[in-house]
């Protein structure tokens, strides 16, 4: 497993930042087949409450589409940079609001209006496309969920509505804006639920990188410093000599 660009907390986006995101998603410099917020939000959260951690270089390709042309033109070093933060700061808000209280997580779903009909509808389609490309990326190390007796449940909602391989059945069950609604009603259970699982890997790599950081964190012992060992010798005429040799 890779280091997690997330393991230290950042700071969560604000309403602002957020809006700023959407907009450069929107903006003529990425390609027709970059993720919008809510597609990116699902894609992050599979990431982020999955069972392995990766650098953005793996990931971030997949934002901006399935072609190298499809990589954003921007304006600057320091605009590219920008984006990236707000990507990582975006995943890192995910997982702290899961982590304060899983069972209220909401994911970040777009709204659509049908001619002819006044209501406003709650569309998760995107959202669990992007949460399923997440999951192709490292699907091998899903294997341990897959098999889990009532993972295909807890799955289904995301499945029904991101996957590309719903049998003709499974795709009436999402025909309509009512349907679809109710399904996405119940992603943030199965988010939840998922997060539970993969937790206390992502806490025993989280423990295990800190230690390592700890470990090269600690300062070098110079020759003529007293030796750690506490014999009272320098470090050049103790332990220091016989690492030496």
């Amino acid at each position: 497993m890779s280091n997690n660009p997330t393991a230290i907390q950042l700071p969560a986006l604000s309403p602002e930042e957020l809006k700023e995101l959407d907009s450069f998603l929107l903006s003529d410099a990425t390609a027709d087949e970059t993720m919008m917020l809510d597609t990116l939000d699902g894609y992050l959260t599979a990431l982020a409450i999955g069972p392995v951690s990766l650098k953005p270089s793996l990931w971030l390709p997949r934002v901006w589409g399935s072609r190298v042309s499809d990589e954003p033109v921007f304006e600057s070093m320091g605009q590219a940079q920008r984006i990236l933060d707000l990507m990582l700061r975006h995943m890192s808000g995910i997982m702290e609001s899961l982590r304060r209280d899983a069972d209220a997580h909401e994911p970040i779903f777009d709204t659509l209006v049908y001619e002819g009909n006044p209501r406003e509808y709650a569309d998760g389609e995107m959202w669990a496309h992007g949460f399923m490309s997440g999951i192709a990326l490292c699907r091998k190390d899903w294997q341990a969920f897959f098999d889990e007796p009532d993972a295909a449940e807890v799955l289904r909602p995301i499945y029904l509505l991101g996957s590309d391989d719903a049998t003709p059945a499974e795709t009436t069950l999402v025909e309509t804006p009512e349907q679809c609604e109710e399904i996405g009603k119940r992603i943030p259970a199965s988010v939840s639920r998922i997060y539970r699982y993969w937790q206390p890997r992502r806490q025993a790599e989280a423990e295990h990188m800190a230690s390592v950081t700890i470990q090269r964190d600690q300062p070098k012992v110079g020759r003529n410093d007293p030796c750690p060992c506490g014999s009272g010798k320098k470090f050049k005429k103790c332990c220091g000599a016989v690492a030496s040799h």
